[in-house]
């Protein structure tokens, strides 16, 4: 390594470069004054890099723009003639990205293959404060002081300030060394943005999108905006229904951005709520999954319908073992992209990048697996931007040109981007990202869940395990015997009223496995109590005596409804003393109101007697309520009293008829002649 000084003001060369030029926060460590060369760690955020440019190229430059914001530190380095600021050029990465991994997390693995040292006094101060240094790079043998590479690939730089030759504060960051001539296979990258959101529905049907589900979308729509062609986002039905029907000002703003954002974007199709399709065949509701398969599909293509729906991905939440991956096949799907809390039930990978293959029957499916490291670093809030961008852009890139050195072909490997539950943590740290990456197309190709690579047979084929679904079952049962006891009011309680719109949106949550413990229970609940409140809501007056005057008659049913709906019922009279002209009847009874039920009968004895209503569904399968007993007070007869006196009085006159007779027979027998002579 040699040292070179520049003691004249530096006149940025004007070369071919390629730069980003950024506003960024980078957290170092300010170092305190120690003796002559000493180099300690620094505490404090004392120096901020803003704009740099990581693709250098021949005969390219260096540049890096960064403030000083601890204003005594700025003070002191521009008033001591012995400050400078360091450029130091880092060893090539030749271990992919674990060695990208260790640079930054041990700075002590730093080893400098050149220097530059630059006058801070003789830098210009800019009027924003900042301070911009250019280092000349180059390929050629000149005199001008420079930076000199080596092979392309990827190299660290780190920038210092010091005083006497004490650092005070630095940063590591890193340069891709690139060619625009030399013929390369880019390595696919996906970046994918999942949104599922938290239950938005209240037990009144109303609708408030918490905090951080607005926050999630206010996150992927700046994303959207910048970079929606290079994404590839799936959001569930139950979040678009929540944001659309809250009557927040801010959700309905944040989904009118949404509907523009989503333009150019790739839509990736799921499930209206999640819904494990590994619980889902082992419980046998494959047509559920199937149903709010569909369901989420065109919740998401109604969002959007200028946009292709891909449906051959699946995007798997949670583990997923050979149950759940065969419903998949039957489903349609051909490729699997396994999410951090899905992946792990597989242990850990050594390599996310390399092609795997699932087998369900004679079905081969791809899978593609997140990898966890990215996975954290763009989950964490602590990152700002484009200096970690930069460190995540040399890592894909050293892990790119790792495959290539150890003879592997990158353009047959995927990295998928994402945070730990798929929503965008920063739409800045992915942005500068994509920013970074598009600009080296001979590397990388940014692509979309649209173009997935289809299932190869040669690649590793693994072994799913079971998967616990203990829960997801009590919780079916439940849900099912629920969904049950609502069904049998079908017939009785129209399916477009608004009682099922409720029961039906409701019903869509409780099948949700993000669903608390706390709102199923609450929602089961609460469905429990207006279930029996209908059920229980036509009746009549018990008790009631009914007079009946006449063989013929009629009873007359004044039925009351207590509930909100309009309801179908059929009715049904038993008694042991009446015959009816029909067995049972059905009548609508309005909501809150009443309606009169004639039913026709023939009495069979006088006297009073006990009559049975039931009341059921109108389709008569299921009894709504308890039976109703009421009186019937039968006085037939008068004419029946009638016709019995005239049959007696009849006897009566026959049995006298015929008494007279006979005395008449006896009295012209004893005057005979005959029968007097006494020969």
């Amino acid at each position: 390594m040699r040292l070179k000084i520049l003691v004249a003001p530096l006149i940025a060369a004007v070369a071919i470069s390629t730069f980003t030029s950024t506003t960024l926060v980078v957290q170092v460590q300010a170092q305190q004054v120690r003796p002559v060369q000493s180099v300690q760690a620094v505490a404090g955020n004392a120096l901020r890099l803003t704009v740099q440019n990581f693709h250098i190229y021949t005969s390219g430059t260096l540049r890096f723009v960064f403030t000083v914001d601890d204003p005594t530190l700025l003070k002191n380095l521009f008033s001591n003639k012995n400050s400078v600021v360091r450029v130091s050029l880092g060893s090539m990465v030749v271990g992919g990205e674990k060695e990208v991994r260790e640079l930054i997390s041990t700075p002590g693995r730093f080893i400098a293959i050149d220097t530059l040292d630059f006058s801070l006094n003789d830098l210009r101060k800019r009027a924003d404060q900042q301070i911009e240094i250019n280092a000349s790079t180059t390929d050629l043998k000149v005199d001008t002081e420079r930076i000199e590479f080596g092979d392309l690939g990827i190299y660290p730089v780190r920038i210092e300030v010091l005083i006497n030759n004490v650092v005070q504060a630095n940063v590591t960051t890193f340069v891709n060394r690139a060619s625009t001539l030399k013929s390369s296979e880019p390595m696919p990258i996906n970046v994918v943005a999942v949104l599922d959101g938290s239950n938005t529905l209240q037990l009144d049907g109303s609708h408030i999108v918490d905090d951080l589900t607005r926050e999630k979308f206010s996150r992927l729509i700046a994303l959207l905006e910048s970079d929606g062609p290079l994404i590839s986002v799936q959001i569930s039905g139950q979040a678009i229904n929540g944001l659309s029907k809250s009557k927040n000002p801010a959700d309905q703003a944040l989904l009118v951005q949404l509907i523009a954002a989503l333009g150019t974007t790739t839509l990736v199709g799921s499930t209206y709520v999640q819904f494990d399709p590994s619980s889902a065949r082992q419980t046998n509701h494959d047509n559920d999954f199937k149903t709010l398969l569909d369901l989420g599909k065109k919740s998401l293509q109604a969002l959007s319908p200028k946009n292709v729906l891909t449906s051959n991905a699946w995007i798997a939440k949670t583990p997923l073992d050979q149950d759940g991956l065969d419903l998949l096949a039957d489903s349609g799907y051909d490729s699997i992209l396994m999410m951090p809390n899905s992946s792990k039930s597989l242990g850990a990978f050594d390599n996310t990048a390399r092609p795997y293959r699932l087998v369900s029957g004679n079905k081969t499916l791809s899978l593609h697996v997140v990898d966890p490291n990215y996975m954290t670093q763009l989950s964490d809030l602590k990152n700002n931007s484009f200096i970690d961008a930069s460190a995540i852009a040399a890592q894909l890139l050293a892990q790119r040109n790792k495959i290539e050195s150890d003879g592997g072909t990158p353009s047959l490997r995927r990295i998928v981007l994402t945070s730990q539950d798929g929503s965008v943590v920063n739409s800045d740290l992915l942005h500068q990202v994509l920013l970074i990456l598009k600009r080296v197309p001979l590397q990388i190709s940014i692509q979309t869940l649209k173009n997935i690579s289809m299932p190869r047979q040669d690649a590793f084929k693994l072994t799913l395990r079971p998967t616990n679904s203990t829960l997801f079952k009590d919780r079916i049962k439940d849900f099912d015997l629920l969904r049950t006891d609502l069904n049998k009011l079908k017939s009785s309680v129209g399916e477009n009223s608004e009682q099922w719109a409720k029961w039906n949106e409701r019903l869509l949550a409780l099948s949700s496995e993000n669903l608390s413990a706390s709102d199923f229970a609450d929602f089961i609940g609460q469905t429990r109590g207006e279930l029996k409140t209908l059920r229980t809501a036509v009746t009549l007056q018990e008790g009631t005596t009914f007079t009946l005057g006449s063989r013929k008659s009629q009873l007359r049913l004044d039925l009351q409804n207590s509930s909100d709906q309009d309801m179908d019922v059929q009715v049904r009279v038993v008694s042991p003393k009446l015959s009816f002209t029909k067995s049972a009847a059905i009548i609508r009874v309005p909501a809150n109101g009443s309606n009169e039920l004639v039913v026709d009968v023939v009495a069979l004895s006088n006297g009073l007697f006990p009559v049975e209503i039931r009341i059921f569904t109108a389709d008569g399968l299921s009894q709504l309520g308890k039976k109703i007993e009421v009186s019937a007070r039968v006085n037939a007869i008068a004419g029946l009293g009638q016709v019995v006196s005239g049959v007696a009085l009849l006897l009566l006159l026959t049995w006298w008829v015929a008494h007279i007779r006979r005395r008449h027979r006896k009295q012209i027998s004893k005057n005979h002649p005959v029968l007097r002579s006494k020969s």
